[in-house]
């Protein structure tokens, strides 16, 4: 029975540590502890174990590994901390890994945003479309965001196709949210010139930055900068 004990608690053992606005903090070191801090703030799901499957190259999960710094934010402004956490963008999920054949699910209920290695996402239900999006430019006016998504490429047992077994394959599309609805968008000079709605002087200090910067609106780093730089211009 010891021994049972012993196994259940290493299975499902982890840390995390929960901060909130008074200052105080509380960690929580075992499955128990998590459930309990998740739980009071309906966020949590239970334990999921991970049945073995057919070998699929390439991975449903958005960061090479599970190492990743979070910081959980509640619609409340309480800020939760944790250290092993990566999104599953086939289920649009984020997820801890107790063990190698266990998880932790967390949802949205009560949450805000999930920022983990300084990047932000937010989870958004339009059209029928529940997705978790990672934040490129937020604005009074508009937000431009990233929709992370996995395709499936079956394998062949034909040779001459190379391909013995199923590959996932991740993509991603930009969008931009304006006025409660979602649209996709693109990354190109003139349509981030549009978004200024005929602003003509914040127009020509875009362009100004652009040509200045060497910028190419091809990256989205490129664009939160030019964005960022003319909003406070």
């Amino acid at each position: 029975m010891k021994s049972i004990l012993t196994l259940t608690i290493i299975l499902f053992s982890i840390s995390i540590s929960a901060q909130v606005n008074e200052g105080t903090s509380k960690t929580a070191s075992t499955s128990s502890d998590m459930l309990r801090i998740t739980n009071a703030n309906n966020f949590g799901h239970t334990m999921t174990f991970i049945n073995p499957k057919r070998i699929v190259e390439g991975s449903v999960y958005l960061f090479n590994k599970w190492d990743n710094h979070a910081v959980i934010i509640t619609n409340d402004n309480q800020r939760f901390s944790i250290k092993n956490i990566n999104l599953n963008i086939e289920r649009n999920i984020f997820e801890s890994k107790i063990s190698e054949d266990s998880l932790f699910t967390f949802n949205f209920n009560n949450i805000d945003k999930f920022i983990v290695n300084n990047k932000v996402f937010k989870n958004f239900y339009y059209n029928d479309d529940n997705r978790v999006y990672e934040m490129i430019y937020e604005s009074d006016e508009f937000t431009i965001m990233k929709g992370h998504k996995i395709q499936l490429i079956e394998g062949s047992a034909n040779p001459m196709v190379n391909r013995k077994f199923d590959k996932n394959i991740q993509k991603y599309s930009y969008y931009i949210k304006r006025d409660d609805k979602i649209k996709p968008f693109k990354l190109k000079k003139q349509k981030i010139l549009r978004l200024v709605d005929g602003d003509v002087e914040r127009a020509q200090k875009i362009e100004e930055y652009v040509k200045n910067n060497r910028l190419s609106y091809k990256k989205e780093y490129d664009v939160k900068k030019a964005l960022e730089f003319t909003a406070k211009n």
